[in-house]
C-alpha cells in the first residue's frame, strides 16, 4: 500500500508527465524515432516526386480525351457529309462522290448503288407516264345541267317493272 500512496503522490505533483507518453502509446511510431530535418526532406523529395506523377497522369488523362473527342468529331462530320449526299441523291441533284476523298471505298460503292437507283427509279417513272396516256372521255349532251332536279327525282321514284318470260 505503500507504493501505492506514493505513485498517487507523484502522480498529482506531476500530471502532465503521463500525457507525454499518451500520444506514443495511441499513435506509436514505425521507427520508434523522432521526426528530425532529415526527414522533412524526405517528404519534400516524395511530395515533388507525387506531383510529377500526378502531372504526367494528367497529361496522359488530358491527351487521351482530346484524341476521343477529336475522333468523335470526324465521326460526327463524315456522318452529317454522307447525310447529306444521300439527300442530294434522292433529290436527284447530280454528285460526283470522287470529290469526297474522306469517305472510306465502302461508302463510295454505297453511295454510287444509291444514285444507280435513283436513275433506274427516274427512268421507270418517265416511262410510266409516257406510256399512261389515258382517253379523254366524252362530254354529256346535256347543257349547263338543266333538269337535274327531275332527274334525281325519277331515278329515286323508278319502279323495276317485271319482264315477260322469253320463249
Amino acid at each position: 500500500m505503500n507504493t501505492a500512496k506514493t505513485i498517487a503522490k507523484q502522480i498529482a505533483q506531476e500530471p502532465w508527465e503521463i500525457l507525454k507518453d499518451a500520444g506514443e502509446q495511441v499513435f506509436p511510431r514505425d521507427d520508434g524515432r523522432e521526426v528530425g530535418p532529415n526527414q522533412n526532406l524526405n517528404s519534400a523529395q516524395t511530395e515533388a516526386e507525387n506531383k510529377k506523377l500526378l502531372e504526367e497522369r494528367d497529361k496522359v488523362r488530358s491527351q487521351r480525351l482530346i484524341e476521343a473527342l477529336q475522333t468523335e468529331l470526324r465521326d460526327r462530320t463524315k456522318n452529317d457529309l454522307i447525310k447529306a449526299l444521300r439527300e442530294k441523291i434522292a433529290k436527284g441533284e447530280v454528285v460526283y462522290i470522287e470529290n469526297y476523298p474522306q469517305l472510306t471505298p465502302e461508302e463510295k460503292e454505297f453511295l454510287k448503288k444509291q444514285i444507280e437507283m435513283v436513275k433506274i427509279q427516274n427512268q421507270q417513272a418517265a416511262r410510266e407516264q409516257e406510256t399512261l396516256a389515258e382517253p379523254a372521255s366524252k362530254k354529256g349532251r346535256r347543257l349547263f345541267n338543266f333538269g337535274k332536279k327531275t332527274q334525281v327525282q325519277r331515278q329515286q321514284t323508278q319502279t323495276e317493272r317485271p319482264l315477260p318470260p322469253s320463249g
